[in-house]
């Protein structure tokens, strides 16, 4: 304390406030060594607010009394001002908040204080580890970079913060760099093989993704399930087509097994009210499922249907919700974000949900599949958010179509199929802006000579698409392929792949993301559409097709590698599909010779942009609702989930919507 020990009296101005934060300590003390923590709470606040008192100790008893009341947040805040303050205790009063914030999980108090600990903590790994953590979590990992070498490389966790660090501040060159390190420094560890398989993929390392599929050739042979085990079920889609390699486990199958299944199911509500539907996502924001999915939402048929959205969105990115969703969607909106899953699950029932539809799946890492096993609905369907089956999830029915899940794909999905009539992929004429005029110049293209074009994802070109790219430019010898692709890195990447394949840099156009309405617009510049194998394009495809370019695909063998195929079916040109890599590269190729081909397919996506059912959001909307409707009736009548083919509306005779919209 800052008290005079001598008697003297005050020396100038300033002591007579010494004077007063010392009888104030003092009352503080005794009330605080009675045990009346409340009242010696008061007289801290007293001292620090309205006599203005700063120091260290009051601060620091003011934590130590907030602690013993068991506000851990409130006692966190005072010691991490007792530490900014000068005092003896700085580097203990810091531990103390650092340590409080962290038990309580508030990440955003702890990155505050994050450079403070770093300058206080030169050497302390662990110390490094809770600011470098909290960091990443609150979406600053680039202020973590330059501290990462105070992490301890030897120790495994500490290695896994340092990668996450740098994958989450997109430092792909030096993430690769040090994931080839940790693996040198932690051989055999499967996991890191296949994070490095990953981080590889998003740079078109297909050298790095060529060795992998060469080391795990004999599926039976050993190490190869450790490898397997590794794999994340999104990363699995986007290298293989099997259908039974998907079914095997992978690390989020594997983890989910841990998590306990509801111990029975609740009954359906009777007949002659609304079917309660429950959507579950974190995809509540401006993402590619809400752009296909978002109207889907706004046409449920409130008579028949109770409609909720359990939201576990980050909460950086649901101002999108206030524009993006009516008054009366956000109602409907319930936050499950701040609770863990068993919490979730428990608000799921407490709304009655009849139907508990997970949009989410195992599409990224920050899925939350255990809400979907720990609920009791009396039936849960997986949708849109992940192509393939989620194994593990205790999930009855897997919303599809016949051409992403032909019935040669049954015996591989832990899920009943239930198909609607004409594609899975909810589309939607009002919500898309109208593909407006655009120029070849604007965007660097050549005036004249054949387009292709690719805007999937870097991580969907896999080493067989660049050998069918490369073998259509070879027999187009005056085309070019303008590709989706911003990283330096995999444009580098894919250049060298493409010279080892013999198509020069010059026919490999490259450009970024772009404002959604430019994007549409920029896409009938080409000519023709490449899809990627053995991922597809989804939204990717179906935007695409909206703006007039027409897609080739080839049938693959799994949900993911089907995509295009039902999408081109659904507007039409079903005939884009081919029946193998050959046909594809010939198909291609014949087509960039063939100007009116491309001229005719662009007129027929212009006719059937409003008359065929892809963009019909009715349409698919009112086929949803008819799939819940069996399956309600299958569980009011106390029969087991069964494969359920939804029929389909009679043909419209007449266009459902016009060029005319908005004027």
């Amino acid at each position: 304390m800052d008290e005079r020990q001598d008697g003297a009296p005050p020396a100038h101005p300033q002591a007579e406030g010494l004077e007063t934060m010392s009888q104030t300590m003092t009352l503080a003390l005794q009330t605080f060594e009675l045990g009346d923590f409340e009242a010696a709470a008061d007289l801290m606040r007293r001292a620090i607010t309205a006599e203005k008192i700063r120091s260290q100790d009051i601060h620091a008893l003011l934590g130590d009394t907030l602690a013993r009341l068991g506000e851990p947040l409130q006692a966190a805040a005072a010691y991490a001002e007792a530490a900014r303050l000068s005092g003896p205790g700085t580097d203990a009063l810091l531990r103390n908040a650092l340590d409080l914030f962290q038990a309580a999980g508030n990440d955003a108090a702890i990155a505050d204080l994050a450079d403070f600990a770093f300058e206080r903590f030169p050497a302390d790994p662990g110390i490094a580890t809770i600011c470098i953590g909290a960091l990443i979590a609150t979406g600053r990992a680039d202020d973590a970079l330059a501290h990462l070498d105070r992490l301890d490389r030897k120790d495994r966790a500490q290695t896994d913060l340092l990668l996450a660090a740098l994958r989450a501040a997109g430092h792909h060159p030096r993430l690769l760099a040090e994931l080839d390190a940790a693996c040198q420094r932690f051989p055999g560890d499967a996991g890191l093989r296949m994070a490095r398989l990953a981080a590889g993929r998003r740079v078109c390392d297909l050298a790095n993704a060529a060795a992998f599929e060469a080391e795990i050739a004999d599926p039976d042979a050993p190490g190869v399930d450790r490898l397997l085990s590794e794999e994340t079920a999104a990363d699995r889609l986007l290298r293989s087509d099997d259908e039974a390699m998907q079914a095997r486990p992978n690390a989020d199958s594997l983890r989910l097994a841990a998590v306990p299944a509801a111990p029975a199911r609740r009954a359906f509500s009777a007949p002659g009210g609304k079917i309660r539907i429950g959507y579950l996502s974190n995809d509540f924001y401006d993402h590619a499922t809400m752009r296909l999915f978002a109207p889907v939402l706004t046409m449920h048929d409130r008579v028949q249907f109770d409609v909720t959205l359990f939201c576990y969105t980050d909460p950086a990115l649901r101002g999108w919700q206030e524009t993006g969703f009516p008054a009366f969607v956000r109602r409907a909106i319930v936050r499950v974000d701040e609770i863990d899953d068993a919490g979730a699950a428990e608000a799921i029932a407490a709304r009655g949900i009849d139907i508990l539809v997970d949009l989410k799946g195992f599409a990224a890492g920050d899925a939350r599949p255990g809400i979907v096993k720990r609920a009791d609905a009396p039936v849960k369907a997986a949708y849109l958010g992940f192509a393939g089956s989620i194994h593990g999830a205790d999930l009855d029915y897997a919303i599809s179509d016949r051409f992403v899940t032909p019935d040669a794909a049954k015996p591989f999905y832990a899920e009943k199929l239930c198909r609607l009539p004409e594609t899975y992929q909810p589309n939607d004429s009002e919500s898309r802006p109208l593909p407006r005029a655009a120029r070849r110049a604007d965007w660097d293209l050549p005036e004249t000579g054949f387009v292709f074009a690719s805007f999937n994802s870097a991580q969907k070109i896999t080493g067989r698409t660049v050998d069918l790219w490369s073998r259509i430019l070879a027999k187009a010898p005056e085309a070019v392929l303008w590709m989706l692709c911003e990283e330096p890195l995999a444009r580098r990447n894919l250049l060298d792949a493409f010279a080892a394949r013999g198509i020069a840099a010059s026919r490999i156009l490259f450009t970024g993301h772009v404002d959604y309405a430019d994007h549409l617009a920029r896409l009938s510049l080409a000519d023709l559409g490449l899809d990627t194998m053995p991922h597809n394009g989804h939204t990717t495809t179906s935007d695409m097709i909206w703006a007039g370019l027409p897609v080739l695909t080839v049938r693959g063998g799994s949900f993911a590698a089907r995509v295009s195929e039902s999408l081109l079916n659904a507007i039409g040109l079903g005939e884009l599909t081919a029946a193998n890599d050959t046909a594809f590269c010939d198909m291609a190729a014949a087509m960039a010779r063939a100007p009116r081909k491309i001229a005719e397919l662009k007129e027929r996506l212009e006719e059937n942009r409003f008359s065929a059912p892809l963009f019909n959001g009715k349409r698919i909307t009112a086929h949803l609702e008819r799939a819940y409707q069996m399956m309600a009736e299958r569980a009011r009548a106390g029969l087991s989930p069964c494969h359920l083919d939804v029929p389909a509306l009679p043909a419209l005779e007449h266009p459902f919507a016009s060029w005319r919209r908005g004027g």
